[in-house]
């Protein structure tokens, strides 16, 4: 037992840890004998008080696959042995004898003897105590593991990798031609852990980065092109000018990890940024392929599926739709894919400016309309296209109510940007971010042809920044004689 050895880098010490000390059989607590124990007998502890009377044994358990072990315990049987527990073999101090070791766990831990010997009440406690079998537990996970290990070396094989000396890296062994990437390795440098291996695929890209730590599990942390890491105890040591063994193992278990380099990587960050799109897309105030019709300056109707993009994707998240470009077509137009009257698939792209009207069909039958215009108002908005040709300053502007065909629309992008379109207008007029003074001003102009309403809205008789007082406004213009 005494020729077990553990490694006991940054152990929890319990305040007491140094008080148990060993002489010869005898167990001191602060120098005072407390009990005797005996270890003659490999991984087997016995305990007695000082009149020699066995109070329990301890035998040390342990369940290796290889050189991995799966699980350390005790079995700890009272003194006639009609009673056996199990519990967890945990080490409480730093200390290379495993007898101490287990005496502070027995002392420190479950309480079954101290500095006045043997405490009876805890000892008949923890023998009542149920708990569940660490050997059978552990057992199981043994047979998962070769379970695991199995799995992992018939998938190796069915790739079979191999490095060859100058790093290439092939599938299908020493014998195979399908070469997949290379391996570089850094100079080896002894007692350190400046040992690393670089994987590269075909597009070489950097798919893996392997360092080795230099610990006693000989470990290796690998760092992947998607940011992802894991670690295993490499079974071929990193040394010499000759690595090759030390890469087919690290290959093995990339390729276990369905890493399988080629132009895998490329595909990956493609299938990534096809993903976020989706996504940003569906985060998007716009219009992707959805059911509806548009209707033209002529009043022709187009009927099948709608694009419109209002705002830009923000892909990576960063929480920044604004259109910076000099010539901005954000919310400017809508394409429709259509059939025509010979059932042939066409495509059409109809202009805000041109008094176009499009209308999604929401999946519960509804419908959400657009409308395509020029406003008042809006000289703050996108200043960008002041650049664009022919200073075009129209767009699409979301549905919010329409009554006698006289509307409110509220900006897709914006939800604090409204328009008040009246049929008899060209333009609509905008209640912008500006103060409700300013914006009365010009509301009450555009509303001309109802003083009363007009004089009203002058006066400061309605936020203009609440929906529902815009709503009210439009119906009133239209009650107005």
């Amino acid at each position: 037992m005494k020729t077990i050895f553990y490694l006991f880098l940054l152990i929890p010490i319990f305040s007491f840890a140094q008080k148990i000390k060993t002489k010869k059989d005898r167990i001191l607590f602060d120098e005072k004998e407390v009990a005797i124990f005996n270890d003659k007998v490999r991984d087997q502890c016995i305990f007695l008080d000082l009149n020699n009377v066995k109070q329990f044994t301890t035998e040390y358990k342990t369940l290796m696959e290889g050189q991995t072990i799966i699980n350390q315990w005790l079995v700890v049987t009272n003194a006639d042995g009609t009673k056996k527990t199990e519990i967890p073999y945990e080490v409480l101090i730093t200390s290379f004898n495993s007898s101490r070791i287990i005496m502070h766990l027995l002392s420190a831990k479950y309480e079954l003897f101290d500095a006045n010997g043997f405490n009876q009440a805890k000892i008949d406690a923890f023998f009542a105590t149920e708990r569940e079998s660490i050997g059978d537990k552990s057992l199981q996970t043994k047979i998962d593991v070769i379970a695991s290990k199995k799995e992992k070396e018939t998938k190796i094989a069915r790739y079979r990798p191999f490095v060859k000396t100058d790093g290439t890296v092939m599938f299908g062994g020493t014998a195979g031609t399908n070469i997949v990437g290379k391996v570089i390795g850094s100079p080896y440098t002894a007692f350190g852990n400046n040992n690393f291996a670089d994987v590269y695929d075909l597009d070489n890209i950097k798919v893996a980065s392997a360092k080795i730590t230099g610990n006693m599990n000989n470990e290796v942390e690998v760092t992947l092109f998607n940011d992802s890491k894991f670690t295993y105890p490499a079974q071929k040591r990193y040394s010499g000018p000759d690595n090759t063994s030390f890469f087919v193992e690290l290959m093995g278990e990339l390729v276990y990890r369905d890493i399988t380099l080629g132009r895998q990587a490329k595909q990956y960050k493609q299938d990534l940024l096809n993903e976020k799109v989706k996504l940003a897309k569906e985060r998007s105030v716009n219009v992707y392929n959805v059911r509806g019709y548009a209707i033209d300056e002529n009043g022709v109707k187009y009927d099948g599926t709608l694009t419109a993009q209002f705002e830009k994707l923000d892909v990576h998240q960063t929480g920044n739709t604004e259109v910076v470009d000099a010539i901005d077509n954000y919310g400017k137009n809508v394409s429709i894919k259509y059939l025509n009257e010979k059932g042939k698939e066409r495509f059409i792209t109809l202009s805000a400016k041109d008094n176009v009207s499009f209308f999604v069909i929401n999946s519960d039958g509804t419908q959400t309309g657009y409308k395509g215009m020029k406003v008042k108002g809006d000289a703050a908005k996108k200043l960008s296209n002041a650049m664009s040709l022919g200073f075009n300053n129209a767009y699409f502007y979301k549905e919010v109510f329409t009554e006698k065909e006289n509307s409110v629309y509220i900006d897709p992008v914006d939800e604090e940007v409204f328009v008040i379109k009246l049929k008899s207008q060209t333009v609509g007029q905008m209640i912008d971010k500006r103060n409700n003074k300013n914006l009365s001003k010009e509301l009450a102009e555009y509303l001309s042809a109802c003083k009363v309403l007009s004089d009203e809205i002058i006066s400061g008789a309605f936020d203009l920044k609440i929906q529902e007082n815009l709503i009210n406004i439009v119906k009133e213009f239209n009650e107005c004689k």
